[in-house]
């Protein structure tokens, strides 16, 4: 077996990264909305491709002929791993791009940072079987956190530690089977049990230390408004500034307090899965300089139905808002980040030009 492992070492280097990468941007680009039923069978479809290929691969080093056959087969099924993983893995981004708040999102983006790392140094093939596997782990999580609300229709912390429990079932059942293939796997079964159990308990773990965002709810728009009203049609029209600032879309908002506001209006969309329901709050924050901590001010709770394509729209207010950065984070169940928005208010006494903003 030795033998075979050194004479097809060279296949598992750079061009598996460059695979990985564009398996991640074709379903970037490609995927459909996570609502879409088809996108789940996708999901569903590249799991499937990179769990068999593991266990088919395993298989083809256990014949351990070192033939040039064995050599091509082994490229090509750890091409079609690397493929379909960094597909898998797409679910997470496409959530973490839709987010409006990617200072809630970037741990998101480190876990695929990390997974690419590792993906090119592995040169080995006991470190490829254990990264292929813990990456296959990683996007069974999160295909179970993003779908298991669906079936439930219902989103809140009991319905994600569901999602954990059927993850590490689904995991263990997978390396219980996959020690079959080879004698390699056998020999690496115990660690393979240790990442069946430790990456879903460790996502849950960043999940309830409000570490990475709710999933899959997501906050698809935000903004802070001078006036706020909802029309018999059920559309909002705020009052919204003009900012003149070259880099406006990059720096905090910034709303200008006049003698005729009495407070400000925060106006969020939440993007959640058709006929999901989840109890969310508007949580209202400002920065004490001297202590250098966010000081909870007011919580505003909501229910959210989900299903609609602008997601669903809420606003809150807040009156006598005093000169500061403040934040309005949108939580789940009152404790879990959905996403959040910052800004920081500053009284003026000059006219501030505003326009109408159909939300």
């Amino acid at each position: 077996m030795y033998k075979s492992l050194a004479s097809i070492k060279k296949y598992t280097s750079h061009p598996t990264t460059l695979i990985f990468l564009s398996g991640f941007l074709f379903d970037m680009v490609m995927l459909p909305d996570l609502e879409d039923p088809i996108a789940r069978y996708i999901g569903f479809g590249h799991l499937c491709i990179v769990a068999f290929f593991i266990m088919f691969r395993e298989w083809v080093v256990s014949q351990n002929t070192a033939s040039k056959t064995e050599q091509r087969i082994y490229k090509l099924s750890s091409f079609f791993i690397s493929f379909s993983s960094g597909a898998a893995l797409s679910f997470i981004f496409i959530y973490a791009l839709r987010s409006a708040a990617l200072a809630i999102s970037w741990p998101l983006f480190v876990i695929l940072f990390l997974c690419i790392i590792a993906n090119e140094f592995a040169l080995t093939h006991d470190f490829r079987f254990t990264l292929d596997i813990g990456v296959l782990f990683i996007a069974t999580v999160f295909f179970n956190i993003f779908n298991t609300p669906f079936i439930l229709k219902e989103q809140n912390d009991q319905t994600f530690g569901i999602s954990i429990l059927i993850a590490i079932c689904i995991s263990l059942v997978y390396i219980y089977f996959l020690k079959f293939s080879s004698e390699a796997a056998r020999y690496e079964t115990p660690r393979g049990y240790a990442l069946a159990l430790g990456i879903p308990m460790f996502v849950g773990m960043l999940y309830f230390l409000n570490i990475i965002p709710a999933v899959p709810l997501s906050l698809k728009e935000s903004g802070v408004y001078h006036n706020l009203t909802r029309t018999d049609k059920g559309t909002f029209i705020g009052q919204g500034e003009i900012d003149t600032r070259t880099f406006a879309k990059f720096d905090t908002p910034i709303y200008h307090l006049t003698s005729s506001d009495t407070g400000v209006y925060f106006f969020s969309a939440v993007n959640a899965p058709a006929k999901l329901t989840a109890p969310l709050s508007h949580v209202w924050e400002f920065y004490d300089s001297n202590s250098k901590k966010w000081i909870q001010s007011t919580i505003v709770p909501f229910t959210i139905s989900g299903g609609r394509e602008d997601g669903y729209r809420s606003f809150s207010y807040k009156a006598n808002i005093d000169e500061g950065l403040w934040r309005v984070t949108v939580k789940l169940d009152g404790n879990r980040v959905v996403g959040q928005m910052k800004f920081k208010v500053i009284k003026t006494d000059n006219r501030i030009e505003t326009k109408q903003i159909f939300l």
